[in-house]
């Protein structure tokens, strides 16, 4: 059994700082202190094994004239036995290693800006403590540009999944959490508060000081502003109530939650400067920036809005506060847009402020830039791909394009390189049970629900949509995730049986129309159309097989293929029983963002609304949602029991359905150029994680 990535981490990071040779030439360290903390556990990972054992048969007649005497009979029994192997795994968590430095070393370009007299020194640049970001391979070199495609306005977390800054930052495993932004943290005991310790002499990309203040502006001028922030960001939401910020000094700030929230590394580690939220997912802002078109700091903010055609400042302020639209914004992420998206080749360069540094005192990024060519499909973007134009991409690469980019990798000088994800299905068929009408009469009937699970050829679906590469399974943690509730629920109603379907249909909604269609208690045709979007490779055509599978049990069906958008908008609107998606965030059930695809959209309009809009949930789901709010409340061992509780219960009521996962299919079948180093082979790929970062972009470089 190889050892967790994780370890793999910890052994790359002491290796270089005890020995790092090659690449830039900075001065060795005067001083170095190694902060590790190991924790050894055994975590049973269980992969399935069938052993099939059959009970032979024998029936011996003998024949009497005028009859037969069955003499012997016996009932042939197939059965399949899961067998668990049980493995011990070492996981290793870490704390940043602080490393002092005699000098620092930079990028060529830098260097010449400094000499020039229009940048400051490196050291000046970097804070008393830079974030010490390990390589997985070598010390890199400086310069070129990675080419990426991106699909348009609204693809903004192309780049900043690759170019993001947060908080903490989840690790090569996708599991453990590490310094960044701050470069330390202290939670209360009962995990109400939660101290943050800043780096002192970080600056924004433009060389303002980032300090304390810029958490103040931003929680007490736009979180709590309602023109700005109708309802303040998941970051600081536990239970159904919202915590607040402090500032203790310059460079400490303080988290004050109502509840214990134990899961605020977790959160702040899915916050990023740009790709949710409009600038609202982080607890900071560029004050010294954003006061200028902030109504409360400038009179004439509304003035500044007319002259650019806005109707008043909050206008103003949401335009200039989104990277997307304004490069002007100073930024602390390792790369920084020098133009906006939609363009057909956005660009940016290298912040020359950025705080992290590789194991030899060198300031990160390596490479120089990031450009994004706009294309109108992901075909085109694999085209691309094929002819050696893209440098590092597993956004928008299709699963079933990946036999073909296999096949190309020797000619376009490229690997295909793969990240399974931590679990759910890669086509989940989110359910709507809070609809209208006979579809909601069957929806809200978990005999159906069940029914349309086992109706569902989950073998057919992975040989052809994805290569055989999946697992039929229900939408739960990967099998030795903490979270995972055992075998038996991530095998519940996944067994293609249409003759138990057609009795559990029968027993619940047994009139049929002269099409053999199935009728609700008005008598009106239950139609449960199945919404897909050709945004995400296989979607389409899994609709299209599951709509047949369902109409072969009698239930009118139909696969509705729409715009991303226009998809979720028919979705939460009601008009669509089912709609296809992924269900990316098993491995995180209580990060925030757990009520999106779990329940139903009107049922979660009605919960966040305190009933002023939306439909009522049944008083299951209500518990359902107060379990949820809990999660976050406890420590880690009693939160590990609740969510494989929740998971179970989520596979015998069906709240959605899952198909095939443990794929490569999102984000996790990857192109990356040959001679672009230090890209991990494997690494955590979940939607929370926004892969690729736990790749640790910064220290990835071109060979030449």
């Amino acid at each position: 059994m190889k050892k967790s990535l994780l370890f793999v981490l910890l052994t790359t990071v002491v290796a270089l700082v005890l020995a790092a040779c090659g690449g830039q030439e900075a001065a060795a360290p005067i001083v170095v202190t190694k902060e590790v903390i190991v924790e050894k556990e055994v975590i049973k990972e269980v992969p399935v094994d069938r052993i099939v054992t059959t009970e032979v048969v024998k029936e011996v007649q003998v024949m009497v004239p005028g009859e037969t005497l069955v003499v012997e009979k016996e009932v042939v029994v197939i059965k399949e036995v899961r067998v668990e192997k049980v493995v011990d795994r070492e996981v290793v968590r870490i704390v940043e290693v602080e490393k002092l430095f005699a000098s620092f070393g930079e990028s060529p370009a830098l260097a010449q800006r400094v000499q020039a007299g229009k940048l400051p020194p490196v050291n000046e640049r970097l804070p008393k403590q830079p974030m010490l970001i390990p390589v997985f391979g070598e010390i890199g070199k400086y310069g070129g540009t990675m080419r990426r495609f991106y699909l348009g306005p609204a693809d903004g977390c192309n780049f900043f999944r690759v170019s993001k800054a947060s908080l903490a930052r989840f690790s090569l495993d996708g599991f453990s959490l590490v310094p960044a932004v701050a470069k330390g943290w202290d939670p209360s005991a009962d995990g109400k508060e939660w101290t943050f310790q800043l780096r002192e002499g970080m600056r924004w990309s433009d060389g303002a000081p980032f300090t304390a203040d810029d958490f103040v502006f931003q929680y007490q001028n736009v979180i709590l502003n309602e023109d700005l922030t109708p309802r303040p960001p998941n970051f600081l939401k536990v239970k159904d109530q919202f915590g607040k910020v402090e500032k203790i000094d310059d460079f400490t700030v303080k988290i004050v939650y109502p509840f214990p929230n134990f899961l605020t590394l977790e959160a702040v580690a899915q916050g990023d400067e740009a790709c949710y939220g409009a600038g609202r997912n982080v607890p900071w802002n560029p004050a010294h920036y954003m006061k200028q078109f902030h109504k409360s700091f400038n009179p004439n903010a509304d003035e500044l809005a007319k002259a650019e055609g806005l109707e008043d400042w909050v206008q103003l302020y949401d335009d200039k506060v989104q990277y997307n639209l304004n490069p002007d914004k100073p930024s602390i992420a390792p790369w920084k847009l020098t133009s906006p998206l939609g363009g057909q080749l956005v660009t940016s360069e290298r912040n020359a402020y950025f705080w992290g540094v590789d194991p030899k005192g060198n300031q990160l990024p390596y490479i120089d830039a990031i450009t994004l060519a706009l294309v109108d499909n992901p075909s085109i973007g694999t085209l691309k791909s094929l002819a050696g134009e893209i440098d590092a991409q597993g956004r928008h690469i299709q699963l079933p394009d990946y036999v073909v980019l296999k096949e190309g990798e020797e000619k376009g000088g490229y690997e295909v390189v793969t990240w399974p994800s931590f679990g759910g299905t890669e086509v989940s068929v989110r359910i709507n049970p809070g609809m209208d009408g006979a579809a909601g009469e069957a929806l809200s009937n978990k005999t159906f629900r069940q029914a349309l699970s086992v109706a569902i050829d989950r073998d057919f679906i992975n040989e052809i949509d994805f290569l055989g590469l999946g697992i039929p399974r229900q939408d739960v943690p990967k099998n030795g995730h903490p979270d995972f509730p055992g075998v038996e629920w991530e095998q519940k109603y996944v067994a293609y049986d249409p003759a138990m379907a057609m009795q559990m249909l029968d027993s619940v909604f047994p009139n049929k129309n002269a099409d053999g269609h199935r009728l609700a208690s008005n008598g009106e045709v239950i139609v449960v159309d199945v919404g897909a979007t050709p945004a995400f490779g296989p979607w389409p055509d899994a609709a299209e097989q599951i709509a047949g599978f369902w109409e072969d049990v009698g239930v009118k069906s139909e696969a509705k293929i729409f715009t991303r958008s226009l998809l979720g908008t028919k979705f939460e609107n009601g008009e669509l029983g089912t709609q296809i998606w992924v269900e990316d965030r098993a491995g995180f059930l209580f990060s925030g963002f757990a009520n999106y695809g779990l329940f139903s959209p009107s049922y979660i309009r009605w919960v966040n609304t305190d009933g002023a809009e939306g439909k009522k949930p049944p008083q299951e789901q209500l518990d359902l949602f107060a379990l949820h709010g809990t999660g976050a409340t406890l420590p880690e061992k009693e939160r590990r029991a609740l969510a494989q509780k929740l998971w179970a219960d989520h596979v015998e009521n069906m709240w959605s359905i899952g198909t095939v996962g443990a794929s490569p299919m999102l984000q996790g079948v990857i192109v990356v150029r040959n001679d672009l180093k230090n890209f991990p082979r494997s690494a955590g790929n979940d939607w929370p994680l926004r892969t690729p970062n736990t790749g640790f972009p910064e220290q990835w470089f071109f060979s030449k």
